[in-house]
C-alpha cells in the first residue's frame, strides 16, 4: 500500500512539473495573436476569432515545448539562478526523460494544429521554432542580441495572428509589437541585475550589461515606441486613433516608472497587478475597438 501511494505521489508531482514547465501563466503572451483579429476589424467574425483561438491553442504547445528545451539546455545555469533553481526540471521534480517525450508530444500537436489551420502559420511555427532553437544554442550569449531575439518572437506571434485570417499585415503592426517587445525584454534584464547577487551566473549576457546601459536602451526603446504609435495613428488610424496617445503615453511611462521603484521589470505579468496600468490598460483597450469599429461616428449620426 505505502508502495502504491509513494508512487501515486511522484506520478502526481511529475505531472504537475509537466504543467509548470508548460508556464500556463506565459500564455498570456499568445495573446499578441489577437492584434491582428482587432485591428483588421474581424472582431466579431466567428470564423476568424475560431481560426485565432486555435492558433493561440497551437503557440501554447509548441512554446511549452521550447520553454522545456531552454530548461533542459540551461539546467546548470538555472541551478545557480535565485527563482529558477525552482523550475521543476532544475529541482528534479520532473526527470529530463520524461520532460524530452512531453516536449515531443506538444511539439507534434502543435505543428499537426498549425499545418491544420494553413501552410503560412506552419511557416511561421516553424520559424518561430527555429529562432527558439538558435536563441537557445547560442543567440542567448550575444549582449543586445538576446533581448532582440525574444523581441522578434513577439514579431512573429503577431503575424501569426494575421496570418491566421489571411487579412493585410501592417507594417505599422511589425513595428509597434517589436518595440513594444524590446521594451518589456530590457525591462526584464534590468529587474535580473538588480535582484541577483551574480547576475552572471545566472545568464552569461548580464556580465556584459550594466544598469546605466539598460537604462539607456531602454528609454532609447520607450522613446521609438511612443513616436511609432503616434505616426500609426496620424496616418493609419484617423482622426480618432489619436484619443488613444495619452493611454499609450501612460502605459510606456507607467512602465518605466515600476521597472524603477516597484522592480516590476522581470515578469510582466506582474504589471497588471498594478491598478493604475491595469486600468489604463483596459479603457485604452476599449477606446481602440470603439474607433477601430466606428461607434464614435456612429453615436455622433445618433445625437445630430
Amino acid at each position: 500500500m505505502a508502495s502504491v501511494h509513494s508512487t501515486r505521489n511522484r506520478v502526481v508531482a511529475t505531472a504537475s512539473g509537466l504543467v509548470k514547465e508548460m508556464r500556463p501563466w506565459q500564455w498570456y503572451k499568445q495573446s499578441i495573436l489577437l492584434l491582428g483579429l482587432v485591428f483588421s476589424g474581424s472582431l466579431f467574425d466567428p470564423a476568424a476569432v475560431t481560426n485565432v483561438a486555435l492558433g493561440i491553442v497551437a503557440f501554447c504547445a509548441i512554446a511549452g515545448t521550447t520553454y522545456i528545451g531552454n530548461d533542459i539546455l540551461d539546467v546548470e545555469e538555472d541551478r545557480n539562478h535565485p527563482r529558477k533553481k525552482h523550475r521543476p526540471i532544475a529541482s528534479g521534480q520532473v526527470s529530463i526523460t520524461v520532460a524530452v517525450v512531453f516536449a515531443a508530444v506538444l511539439f507534434v500537436g502543435g505543428l499537426s494544429l498549425s499545418w491544420y489551420l494553413g501552410p503560412l502559420l506552419l511557416l511561421v511555427v516553424l520559424t518561430y521554432l527555429a529562432q527558439n532553437a538558435l536563441y537557445s544554442v547560442f543567440l542567448k550569449e550575444f549582449v543586445i542580441v538576446d533581448v532582440m531575439v525574444i523581441a522578434i518572437g513577439f514579431v512573429l506571434r503577431a503575424i501569426a495572428g494575421v496570418v491566421v485570417i489571411d487579412v493585410y499585415l501592417s507594417p505599422w503592426l511589425v513595428v509597434c509589437t517589436f518595440l513594444g517587445a524590446l521594451m518589456l525584454a530590457l525591462g526584464k534584464r534590468r529587474h535580473e541585475m538588480a535582484v541577483s547577487d551574480d547576475p552572471a551566473a545566472s545568464r552569461a549576457t548580464l556580465a556584459e550589461y550594466t544598469e546605466e546601459i539598460l537604462d539607456q536602451l531602454l528609454i532609447a526603446v520607450l522613446a521609438a515606441l511612443i513616436v511609432s504609435y503616434s505616426l500609426y495613428t496620424f496616418f493609419r488610424g484617423g482622426l480618432w486613433m489619436m484619443a488613444t496617445l495619452p493611454f499609450a503615453f501612460f502605459a510606456t511611462f507607467r512602465y518605466h516608472y515600476l521597472t524603477h521603484t516597484e522592480s516590476l521589470g522581470g515578469d510582466p505579468k506582474f504589471l497588471f497587478g498594478d491598478r493604475p496600468f491595469f486600468v489604463n490598460f483596459v479603457v485604452w483597450g476599449l477606446v481602440v475597438v470603439a474607433v477601430l469599429y466606428q461607434v464614435p461616428p456612429r453615436l455622433l449620426e445618433v445625437i445630430v
